[in-house]
């Protein structure tokens, strides 16, 4: 009996598979990978920098992130091809058609990750259309396609790597040379931090000491306002000298290069420029915040390379590391709760200091965002519990753990300082502390940020120490601006007030000057995120639209988004507890400051 003849498709297919042995297996696997990966980061760079679209993937990229997301396709098809490559040895088959559709659909699941807001079942539906498409595409001309693979794989792949050689190198914006006698600047942000739970403003515990014992060398503002009650408008507000309401930054929008920032000013006076951020989401390059600095982290361990972060790297790798199975697999190698990605006021500090290690002779300007007293309050692995009991519910008990928060906080922050004082750096640096805005316990049935105005989430710290510039242990009482920071930093820099570049706010060094007793001009303050408030803040003001507010040395104004004005004697009643917006006295005090209000309601006029 003789065997049936086979069929011209059967005959085609076996032909086409039988082009394709293990190293085309493995190089059509590498193809594929470098394809999903450049089309990620492609699409990443197109979203941010020419549609001005930030994403939650975007956010959480590493540093290396241009050549880091294709490195994590590159392993994953590896991994897939030794599987498959085994897999035809045992089988006795060469599954090139199996294979390619595979690989497609690493592609096709990786795009489909990319679409916001769809189901898992469609996801997975235009997965599978786009990896059949694919397949189809690269076997119907099988021989080509496995000509372009040969040839194009050894350029991307070296285009990758070169790509993570250039990464390794900090851009040099440096204009000109810096003056012999230039200072030292460091600012600090302490994200999340309201300033009447610190030491030096009165807080009820001595939490911060160290901060207390820093605000001692210098000038400490005792009514200091961010411009915004949420994290990004008030780092771009700080940066650029500008209110929120004239800046591009929002939510899932980036800062564009309309306004010049301080770092931008500081690089072109000769200085080594550096950012050691721990809010990874709303400080992150991405947002536009590093641009100036030559030297910028701000991602969990992000110059540090592991297996962790190379999976990290990219959509797809992401989604399996917090698959269910993922995550037990991650949790049996490094153990549970010991990878996480916030980054401490001890990564902070530790990478700081060793990147002024290695600057060179320039004098440095050094910011740092710390966050560890931001939500939910738990301090990290090892450090003290002064104040909070374990199991403990309520606002007291968040108050207390997010005490024990800014007292592990000071004593990095101690540490740091120390460390400056050890290299001999301390006495020739510019220190200004602050924070982008304060947290709510409960005041006004508000717990968070971003949700009001009152004064729990816009008064911030406001440090300046600056030696032989600034006078030790002075206080100031009138209203003070984040704003305010980046004319201050250069007038300080390049010599007095009015050596403030190109940032239209005020140095507060007119503040501490001798004689200075002109009236302070009102705080602004800007609320605009009506649809990123959270379902769980119930009726917050934050929720009806764009809210505005002027603080001066006696009330607090706001403006709700639908128009409601409220006023607060802050000497009588400074938790903001009586509104005396209908009261009759108020009259008077309501045209003063609708009169104040207007010209700064489009601050572009």
């Amino acid at each position: 009996m003789t065997d049936a003849p086979l069929s011209p498709s059967r005959v085609a297919r076996g032909r086409d598979e039988a082009q394709f042995g293990p190293m085309d297996l493995l190089l059509i696997g590498l193809w594929f990978g470098l394809v999903a990966g450049l089309l990620e980061v492609i699409g990443g760079l197109a979203a941010a920098r020419w549609a001005g679209v930030i994403t939650y993937d975007t956010l959480r990229t590493n540093r290396h992130h241009a050549w880091l997301t294709p490195a994590c396709y590159l392993a994953m098809a590896t991994a897939a091809a030794i599987l498959l490559i085994a897999a035809s040895a045992v089988l006795r088959r060469r599954p090139g058609r199996a294979a390619i559709w595979l690989y497609a659909a690493g592609v096709g699941w990786s795009l489909a990750l990319a679409a916001p807001g769809v189901h898992g079942l469609a996801r997975i539906v235009l997965a599978g259309g786009l990896a059949t498409m694919g397949a189809r595409a690269a076997l119907g001309r099988p021989e080509g396609f496995r000509r372009l693979v040969r040839i194009t794989t050894p350029i991307g792949l070296a285009v990758v790597a070169l790509t993570a050689a250039a990464s390794t190198v900090d851009r040099r914006a440096a204009t000109s040379p810096p003056k012999p006698d230039a200072p030292n600047v460091v600012l600090i942000v302490l994200d999340t931090v309201r300033a009447d739970s610190l030491t030096p403003y009165g807080s009820a515990r001595d939490v911060t000491p160290n901060l207390a014992k820093l605000a001692r060398e210098g000038v400490l503002f005792r009514n200091a306002r961010s411009t915004a009650s949420w994290t990004l408008p008030a780092h771009a507000s700080l940066f650029t000298g500008r209110w929120p309401s004239e800046l591009s930054a929002d939510v899932g929008r980036p800062l564009d290069g309309t306004f010049p920032t301080l770092a931008e000013e500081m690089a072109g006076r000769g200085y080594a420029t550096a950012g050691f951020v721990a809010n990874t989401e709303n400080c992150n390059a991405w947002y536009g915040l590093a641009r100036g600095f030559e030297h910028y982290e701000d991602f969990y361990e992000n110059d540090r390379i592991t297996p962790l972060e190379v999976l990290r790297g990219s959509r797809l790798g992401r989604s399996l590391a917090t698959s269910r199975l993922g995550s037990k697999l991650i949790e049996a190698a490094v153990g549970r709760g010991r990878y996480q990605y916030r980054k401490s006021a001890e990564m902070i500090g530790r990478d700081a200091l060793a990147w002024l290690d290695g600057r060179g002779d320039r004098p440095f300007f050094l910011f740092l965002n710390y966050f560890d007293a931001h939500d939910p309050y738990v301090p990290p692995a090892g450090a003290e519990h002064r104040y909070s009991t374990p199991g403990a519910m309520g606002p007291q008990a968040a108050r207390d753990a997010y005490d024990d928060c800014l007292a592990y906080l000071d004593d990095q922050l101690g540490r740091f300082l120390g460390e400056l004082e050890r290299r001999g750096e301390r006495e020739r640096t510019i220190f200004v502390v602050t924070a982008d805005h304060g947290e709510g316990f409960g005041e006004h049935g508000l717990n968070g940020h971003g949700l009001s105005l009152y004064r729990m989430e816009t008064q911030v710290p406001m440090i300046v120490v600056a030696p032989g510039k600034a006078p030790r242990n002075a206080t100031v009482s009138q209203p003070a601006s984040l704003r305010d920071v980046a004319p201050t930093i250069l007038g300080l820099v390049d010599g007095g007030p009015a050596a403030a570049g190109p940032f239209p706010g005020e140095s507060l060094a007119s503040a501490w000057a001798e004689g200075a007793h002109d009236e302070p001009a009102p705080v602004l303050t800007e609320l605009d995120r009506a649809e990123a408030v959270p379902d769980e803040a119930g009726e917050a003001p934050a929720r009806l639209g764009m809210m505005r507010s002027l603080v001066t040395d006696r009330h607090a104004y706001i403006v709700n988004g639908d128009g409601r004005e409220e006023l607060y004697d802050l000497v009588a009643d400074p938790e903001e507890r009586r509104d005396l917006a209908d009261s009759p006295e108020a009259v008077a005090h309501l045209e003063r400051f609708r009169d104040l209000m207007r010209p700064l309601e489009d601050p572009g006029e």
